[in-house]
């Protein structure tokens, strides 16, 4: 065995040319690494043949017991729960309980970890093994939930406080009182720090366990206690735990229970403790009686945010945003929108306030709605202004939801300046405006949009050569058709289609075929106003019939692909006078996504008006596919030509579209 494993430390990267295993679950083929340069010598501990017929929880089982290679085994191990997910269907009695004790008394850490994160899914395998609670697999994985909790490593501890609650619900309410609460009283009592501070944490995330009744009687006593512990590391966990408990329990239970402790320890001698109860600041607010919360509100938040530490302050103001929001069912008073302006005023050493308070802006002035916006407008231009770009694109991102909640006359007085300067402002800014420009238009009026459209027509076509900022012009390129839609059509034919135009052949494929996408209901929505024979249109349509003898194969389906979208909205005559003498003469395009696309238009037109089959050019076209040596070109050839015959056949409504004047193309 030594000597596999000196040769896979010589040369583990020959693992690298053997064929990769058809699925990473199949275990006998996952397992095998050869050495290909020492004559197949076995790398790693292989039982797959040891016991003919072995399930496959046999074979990880026999891996976490026996295998020797530490790596091996910690996969095996990690993979226990979902082989148990997959491989036990009705049998509780096989769920491999001995196998996941001894493995949580493991010498190794990460073995005892793997085992702790997957607590969750072996409780979820148990509870759907077995109908009733209580059951023997589900008491002895308490026990191992335990053992885990008390372990002398702190990410094994972590991990098994966060999935002891799924084990705990596999228990009847008598053996939560006769085997749970003790065993974390005792946790409570215990002599070590590290096991008192496991002890808060759990009994916060068993809350929603237990139920109200059992928080109240057995759970909250013993945290209560514990929040008058010496170790401050305990009172911290205490402030985080408690905040479990306020979502059980009612609104009177909390005002009387748990807000006198954490009052205090708001008020905690050590600055760690006061900061976490100001990260749950607003949980609190949000438990206690309605004609409560300003109070609650007003007597826990401003100590904490006048506090002599730089981090609690912190902390507290970072939860403002939210605490306002919690607020908005009452008159929030002004010293709390003042104490949110001034996280806009913070110094560039503290920028992270400016961040939270620009990510906040948009929810406080939902909560105090268009009336109160020149209380925060101040703030609004100090986040504009910022040195920080993530401040800038933090707000960017959210202009849109700021001009729908102020309205009209105040986006275009203080949102639109700012918004044109961002327009301006690095990509990191620019991007987050222009995916909401089509939100922001809906707001403001038609004298800004065009204000605003002109700005647009004048920059998207800087750098355009250059495929770096290609996410720049897709974002906007996603923007061209619902502007459109909010524009009139001289307005989407002035600003708009140039913009279109110019995407048509942008650097980046994916801004090209976003365009072509949009292409034919932007032009539609452009000749709305206009006929389609004006100056403005024919000029579009002509840059656009350069794509058909584009020397780009991409080009000339796009042509293909435009043509289907306008034919779907246009009159038949515009059709044959204008896109299909070009579109014909792609039967013969000597790339196959071309012909193949081809295909496609025409069956799609044809089911929309079948008498085009009537048309000389379209009838040697299908002719021509139908030939073709594409399959798929064929297949769509033969079927689109008699279904198309058959339809105009059944249904006499149809006009002829032999009666359409129509040049041939000499196909």
């Amino acid at each position: 065995m030594s000597d596999a494993l000196d040769g896979a430390d010589r040369d583990a990267s020959s693992t690298s040319d053997r064929p990769a295993a058809s699925s990473l679950d199949t275990v006998l083929e996952l397992e095998r690494f050869v050495d290909v340069d020492d004559d197949r010598a076995v790398l790693a501990d292989d039982y797959s043949n040891d016991v003919p017929g072995s399930s496959e929880l046999d074979l990880t089982s026999k891996y976490c017991r026996d295998c020797h290679v530490a790596s091996q085994r910690l996969y095996h191990v990690a993979a226990l729960s979902r082989v148990c997910e997959r491989t036990l269907e009705d049998d509780v009695g096989a769920f491999p309980i001995d196998l996941i004790a001894e493995l949580a008394e493991d010498d190794d850490d990460d073995v005892r970890r793997s085992v702790a994160e997957q607590l969750d899914r072996f409780a979820a395998c148990v509870g759907r093994l077995s109908e009733r609670l209580d059951h023997v697999c589900a008491i002895k994985l308490l026990g191992v939930t335990f053992m885990l909790i008390e372990d002398d490593r702190e990410e094994v501890v972590s991990a098994a406080e966060q999935t002891c609650g799924a084990v705990a619900s596999l228990l009847s309410p008598e053996k939560q009182r006769s085997l749970l609460l003790p065993t974390l009283k005792s946790f409570s009592e215990s002599d070590e720090e590290e096991i008192r501070m496991s002890a808060a944490k759990v009994l916060g995330r068993l809350a929603a366990v237990v139920g109200v009744e059992m928080t109240k009687s057995d759970l909250l006593p013993s945290l209560l206690n514990l929040a008058s512990d010496a170790e401050y590391r305990v009172r911290e966990a205490v402030a985080s735990a408690l905040s479990d408990t306020f979502e059980i329990l009612d609104a009177n239970d909390t005002l009387e229970s748990t807000l006198p402790t954490f009052a205090r320890l708001s008020r905690d001698s050590v600055w760690a403790v006061r900061a976490t109860c100001a990260k749950h600041v607003v949980q609190l607010v949000r438990a206690v009686p309605t004609d409560r919360m300003l109070d609650v509100a007003s007597e826990t938040f401003e100590p904490l945010a006048n506090d002599v530490s730089f981090k609690v302050r912190t902390a507290a103001l970072e939860q403002l945003g939210q605490l306002i929001f919690a607020l908005s069912s009452v008159e929030v008073p002004t010293i709390f929108v003042d104490y949110f302006t001034s996280m806009a005023e913070s110094s560039t050493s503290s920028s992270a306030l400016q961040e939270t308070c620009a990510y906040n802006l948009p929810g406080v002035v939902l909560s105090l709605t268009s009336a109160r916006w020149t209380e925060l407008r101040p703030a609004f231009r100090l986040l504009a202004a910022s040195l920080n770009w993530r401040v800038r694109r933090t707000l960017g991102c959210s202009l849109h939801e700021i001009a729908t909640i102020i309205g009209r006359d105040n986006a275009e007085k203080d949102l639109l300046p700012v918004l044109e300067s961002f327009l301006e402002d690095t990509d990191e800014v620019k991007i987050g405006v222009i995916e909401h420009l089509s939100e922001i238009f809906a707001v403001i009026g038609s004298a800004s949009r065009l204000s605003l459209i002109r700005l647009l027509s004048t920059f998207e076509s800087e750098d355009a050569e250059k495929i770096g900022n290609w996410r720049i012009r897709f974002a906007l390129a996603k923007q061209i058709l619902p502007v459109a839609e909010l524009l009139s059509g001289a307005a989407t034919a002035e600003f708009i289609v140039p913009i279109l135009l110019a995407y048509l052949d942008d650097t980046a494929a994916v801004v090209r075929e976003k365009t072509v996408e949009i292409a034919g209901r932007v032009l539609f929505n452009a000749a709305r106003e206009l006929s389609w024979y004006s100056e403005t249109i024919v000029n579009a349509m002509s840059s656009i019939k350069l794509l058909a003898t584009s020397h780009r194969w991409s080009d000339r389906r796009a042509y293909i692909n435009i043509c289907l979208a306008l034919a779907r909205e246009v009159e038949q005559r515009f059709v044959v006078d204008e896109l299909l003498p070009l579109l014909v003469m792609l039967a013969e395009d000597s790339v196959a996504a071309v012909r193949v696309a081809l295909s496609h238009f025409l069956t799609e037109v044809l089911r929309l008006d079948p008498t085009y089959i009537s048309l000389p050019d379209i009838s040697a076209a299908i002719i021509i596919l139908k030939a073709d040596s594409d399959p798929t070109v064929v297949a769509a050839a033969q079927s689109m030509k008699a279904e198309a015959e058959a339809k105009v056949k059944d249904d006499a409504a149809f006009t002829s579209a032999r009666d359409v004047r129509f040049s041939p193309t000499g196909l």
